[in-house]
């Protein structure tokens, strides 16, 4: 049957069937399209083909590829994609028209080409049926379904039958695009938090733990997949958490730590702007994220840049530096082997150059210069 709703050959007993719900759960599951790919090969009676997509603005792509030589997709890409005389037309069609190459490959310009000489003919290809599912200024996806050796190019029906699917395949491709750049923007979460001063963790609507850096698993006994205080010891601190999202405010949290002194955290809620859409993959979206602070852990402030805006002089960078790190002028000159006198003379022209009025003022100042990691 041939139709809007399905692809199968009309003449093929056993022939793989397309139906359109078989596209949309690819969309939704990556390891879906290369079966789906096969299958549409097997529907059309291919031997080849490649879907594949760039997204420029995101830096992200996604591809899959059956039944090609990868020997031959290695020279293309190395040598033959400059002489492909075929690639131009492709590139100028719209969005979703299907084109087929046996005509264009019967022509003489086309068989006198380098690309079709030493690239097509040796794979013995007779027919390509080729779209551009996605054609956008910062994101494009293409389609390539490929007939070789001793098959017949493809009939009208069939390209018919393969043109009714084309809406489904690019929506199912815009749909994958989207997951793929969340879990793109997820990890790049992740890498920031593995080295900097906050953990990180993810929770949904119900306040189900999403994701969680490892530090902060480590240090509450929390792990992805549990309801906040599941797990007997991290009671205390899902209450916390709990509180700061619904609360609003930050809320600190003591814990207790065999053979060390207690842990202090200080949790800090962020709602997210929620997208439903996100649902529908792998379960519920972000709803909240909650940094999580170790309070015990001095900050790190980037006092070079500091010194280099303000104006300060190597010696007047110790001082500050040092005023800073103990919270006490008492002893500043001794610490730093300098008179009192003078190390307080140094601090008054830090107060100078930064407009700070006092030490309160300058700590304050410095604060915004603190480091994430």
């Amino acid at each position: 049957m041939l139709g809007p709703q399905c692809l199968a050959h009309q003449d093929g007993a056993g022939a793989p069937v397309i139906e359109v719900e078989d596209i949309y759960e690819a969309a939704f599951s990556r390891e879906r399209f290369p079966g789906l790919l096969s299958n549409i090969l097997g529907a059309m009676r291919a031997q080849s083909g490649f879907l594949g997509w760039i997204d420029v603005a995101n830096q992200t792509r996604f591809e899959v590829e059956v039944g090609n030589d990868p020997a031959f997709l290695q020279s293309y890409m190395e040598t033959y994609a400059a002489h492909d005389v075929m690639r131009p037309t492709l590139l100028a069609a719209d969005e979703g028209v299907v084109m087929p190459a046996y005509d264009v490959l019967q022509s003489p310009e086309v068989q006198g080409s380098i690309f079709y000489r030493e690239w097509l003919a040796p794979q013995r290809v007779v027919d390509n049926l080729a779209t551009n599912l996605i054609k956008q200024a910062q994101m494009s996806a293409t389609l390539s379904v490929v007939r070789t050796g001793e098959a017949p190019p493809f009939s009208a029906a069939e390209i018919e039958a393969f043109r009714e699917l084309v809406p489904h395949l690019r929506r199912a491709v815009m749909v994958q695009a989207r997951l793929v750049r969340q879990e793109n923007l997820l990890a790049g979460y992740r890498r920031i938090c593995a080295g900097a001063r906050n953990g990180l963790i993810l929770l949904d609507a119900d306040l189900r733990i999403l994701d969680v850096d490892p530090r902060t698993e480590a240090l509450t006994g929390i792990q992805a997949g549990q309801a906040l205080g599941q797990a007997g010891g991290a009671r205390a601190f899902g209450a916390a958490v709990r509180e700061a999202v619904r609360g609003g405010s930050p809320v600190a949290v003591e814990l207790s730590r065999e053979g060390d002194g207690p842990l202090t955290l200080l949790c800090v809620a962020q709602p997210l702007p929620r997208d439903p859409f996100g649902d529908l993959d792998a379960g519920p979206s972000v709803a909240d994220a909650v940094y999580v602070l170790r309070v015990d852990e001095p900050a790190q402030v980037a006092f070079a840049s500091f010194g280099r805006l303000y104006g300060l002089t190597p010696t007047e960078l110790r001082v500050m530096s040092d005023a800073f790190a103990h919270a006490d002028l008492t002893n500043l000159g001794a610490r730093l082997g300098m008179a009192q006198a003078t190390a307080r003379t140094h601090l008054h022209r830090i107060y100078e150059k930064t407009g700070a009025q006092g030490f309160p003022a300058l700590c304050l100042l410095a604060h915004r210069f603190t480091l994430p990691g």
